[in-house]
């Protein structure tokens, strides 16, 4: 059986596409739930798409999925909000939270700890994988202004990591 075009696509991106919606939300089954729409937004989108270069299809997944990561997280503070709203208390995944390692929870917090676009940076490059360039593409920036911020944004986590381990 021959393998089609957006399969080939999804293999090549879906762990990197998780990694940057659990960077981005904080949350491994809101994660799971992003990239899984951002996944199924771009096979229904794949007919019109029409551009057959590897590079061209991975910056246009990611575009779909930091949309479907902004979605999540939209989704999450409006249900946030009502449960608020009506009493309720959100509840924690306590399973999931036991199964992460402190190293991993103690990165995600300094991430978490930056501002929205430093955040959006240090996914794109470290948990997506992305080159600067189509970082800069992405957001709309020149490579040297996305090589810049996100050096900047990582040396602040780098410096939350360190104070945090007392060195």
């Amino acid at each position: 059986m021959a393998v089609t075009p957006f399969a080939q696509v999804y293999e090549a991106n879906a762990a990197a596409v998780y990694r940057y919606c659990l960077a981005q939300l904080g949350d491994a089954g809101a994660a799971e739930e992003a990239a899984a729409d951002a996944f199924g937004n771009a096979y229904a989108a794949w007919p019109s798409f029409g551009d057959d270069d590897p590079e061209g299809a991975r910056r246009w997944i990611f575009r779909i999925a930091r949309n479907a990561a902004v979605d999540q997280h939209r989704r999450r503070r409006r249900r946030s909000l009502l449960l608020g709203r009506l009493g309720g208390v959100a509840t924690v995944d306590v399973e999931t939270v036991a199964a992460l390692r402190a190293e991993l929870r103690s990165a995600l917090a300094a991430v978490g700890a930056l501002g929205r676009r430093d955040r959006e940076l240090v996914s794109l490059r470290v948990a997506a994988g992305l080159s600067f360039a189509e970082i800069a593409e992405l957001v709309g920036i020149s490579e040297q202004a996305a090589r810049t911020a996100t050096h900047r944004a990582l040396q602040r986590v780098r410096a939350a990591l360190r104070a945090e381990d007392g060195r």
